[in-house]
């Protein structure tokens, strides 16, 4: 990588909320993101970030599809509304990205089999694998791979930041690095049943929709972001 110095993000990335269950302590946990923002070149940009947009990044299993259940059609497996979900992201200025715990190859395969690269009414800006995680040790997890955002950040090309970034993932120690900035979604199982009443991305596109004019994200808690949409309608309504 050329043209900076690669500096990790401080602001949201290790804050003391973020690191302060870490047993290794923040410098260990800042050291190994230095050296992989250093070392790891970024795994596949697909198109260009747009200039002001916000940034949603996006887990594959049991987030955008059931990787457990077996299907002859990856349709049966995909989330109802993915396509209607990322359609609305994009359309509400948020540039996508997928980053999966797996590999380059798997992530390209399932998103190409879902329909999600060759889509016109959206685009993914990249795909980030396992090579990009980092591992910390917690108390309550012990020690693990999670998917650190300043790696993110810190790429020559990319302009976001802990301000209007948001991660969607069904397991939160994969944002333990950033815990202001993801959303803990419902893990999406069993597809055979569970499509006729799955609803998730549905109202989350509605969630973006409604966060997108913000300039900072960081007075929200993304933890109660069906209570904001009920307190956004029953204001409507009161209107």
């Amino acid at each position: 990588m050329h043209g900076r110095t690669h500096h990790v993000h401080v602001d949201g990335l290790v804050a003391a909320r973020a690191v302060s269950d870490l047993r290794d302590g923040r410098p260990g946990s800042r050291g190994r993101l230095e050296r992989r923002v250093r070392d790891c070149k970024f795994p596949k940009k697909l198109s260009d970030p747009r200039p002001g947009a916000k940034c949603l990044v996006l887990d594959i299993d049991y987030t955008l599809f059931d990787h457990r259940t077996t299907a002859e059609n990856p349709s049966e497996i995909m989330r109802p509304f993915l396509h209607e979900f990322l359609s609305r992201a994009y359309a509400a200025n948020f540039d996508i990205f997928i980053w999966s715990a797996t590999s380059l190859k798997w992530i390209e395969l399932k998103m190409t089999e879902l329909g999600v690269l060759t889509h016109n009414d959206y685009k993914i800006v990249g795909l980030i694998d396992s090579s990009a995680m980092i591992t910390v040790e917690t108390a309550k997890y012990g020690v693990f791979n999670c998917k650190p955002l300043g790696y993110l950040f810190a790429q020559d090309w990319c302009e976001y930041d802990s301000k209007t970034t948001l991660m969607f993932d069904d397991l939160s120690r994969n944002f333990i690095m950033n815990p202001q900035l993801g959303l803990k979604i419902r893990p999406f199982r069993n597809a055979h049943t569970s499509r006729a009443t799955d609803r998730e991305l549905l109202r989350l596109s509605e969630y973006l929709e409604e966060i997108a004019s913000l300039d900072d994200f960081s007075e929200l808690n993304h933890n109660r972001w069906e209570s904001f949409l009920a307190k956004k309608k029953q204001k409507r309504n009161d209107q």
